[in-house]
């Protein structure tokens, strides 16, 4: 449900605010897949929280070493930037609004 929220108004903030917006900007120097890897974060730390009783720093860490073997050995290029952006989804789950 936050996640719909968070996007909801992202939407919003773009179609409201100028051309000039900040938010605007990040989205268009993302490519989808980013914004793939944070999606994915955000989901699995979400889990993790449903189905364990991690704390959010291990929570955090759990997603960050899946993402890290993930590039590892499953892709032929490491990527330190899908990486920071499946962190980043899962730093986003922590984030209470």
């Amino acid at each position: 449900m936050r996640i719909f929220i968070v996007c909801l108004l992202i939407t919003l903030s773009v179609s409201v605010c100028s051309a000039q917006n900040v938010v605007h900007r990040i989205e268009d120097s993302m490519p989808m897949d980013k914004w793939a890897h944070l999606g994915l974060g955000y989901i699995i730390n979400d889990q993790l929280k449903r189905y364990t009783r991690l704390t959010p720093l291990e929570r955090v860490l759990i997603v960050g070493g899946v993402a890290y073997s993930k590039e590892k050995w499953a892709d032929e290029k490491f990527d330190s930037g899908d990486l920071a952006a499946t962190v980043a989804g899962s730093l986003c789950y922590e984030i209470k609004f």
